[in-house]
């Protein structure tokens, strides 16, 4: 076995299906250690628990379930956990696509964006709802083999997501966009005060424009598209000289 060391965490919680198939995955390639939540933490994004404190218990070997968030699990894992610092940080499988605007909400993809920040090559892996976690395992373990031979830009990750059935391939994609149809139920408690419910029966509607993400999984293949940390507008930028003048700059 390579002498890789290998962080893997979810935003599904430790006990969830696609953690222990990255996870088997992932040991193809080098020692994994394990930090995940110790429940679902899903659409938390990059929240970081800066008002709680944190616990971390090992539940089995070099698998170790914390009650604060996905971002919480890379920094533990990171700064307490390992005995040294990581070659490879990995986030998923995620029960669910992440495509399009979802990687603003997902804390799938705020693990690895964290891990990029910490310096470390990272990845996010997501999968169909009805998918199959094995047939998920496979192309993880081609995208693993062929992921070091060339560097992402500095503060970028991969962000890969998989549709069901039998896969055709890898592409490169852009981010994609999607609309969703969320709604805000309002419901009262046995004591009659509201209370408010965020989500909607029905998923997204999502736009299938050539090479993106959304449309790429749609037609059957694993989406590889690259995120960067940086959320400069660089179409703002090269328009400069007129944003300058209009605020008299």
């Amino acid at each position: 076995m390579s002498d890789r060391l290998i962080l893997v965490t979810n935003d599904d919680g430790i006990f969830a299906p696609g953690i222990e198939t990255l996870a088997s995955s992932a040991s193809k390639f080098g020692k994994v250690v394990v930090v995940a939540p110790d429940r679902n933490r899903s659409a938390i994004s990059s929240a970081m628990s800066v008002h709680s404190i944190l616990r971390i218990d090992e539940i089995a070997q070099d698998r170790y379930a914390c009650d604060g968030t996905p971002v919480d699990c890379i920094l533990m894992g990171v700064r307490h956990v390992l005995e040294k610092t990581p070659d490879w940080i990995l986030s998923g499988v995620n029960w669910g696509f992440n495509l399009a605007e979802d990687v603003l909400y997902s804390g799938t993809v705020g693990a690895a964006l964290e891990g990029r920040l910490q310096g470390f090559r990272s990845a996010a892996f997501s999968l169909e709802r009805n998918g199959n976690l094995e047939v998920a395992g496979g192309w993880i373990e081609k995208f693993l083999l062929a992921w070091e031979t060339i560097d992402l830009p500095q503060g970028s990750i991969w962000n890969v997501n998989m549709p069901e059935g039998e896969l055709k391939g890898f592409r490169i994609t852009t981010q994609g966009r999607r609309d969703y149809y969320d709604l805000m139920e309002k419901r009262l408690d046995p004591r009659g005060k509201p209370y408010f419910w965020i989500g909607g029966e029905g998923g997204p509607d999502y736009e299938m424009a050539e090479g993106t993400d959304t449309a790429v999984v749609h037609d059957g293949y694993v989406s590889l598209t690259p995120i960067n940390i940086n959320l400069t507008c660089r179409e703002t930028i090269a328009r400069r000289k007129e944003y300058e003048g209009a605020f008299g700059i």
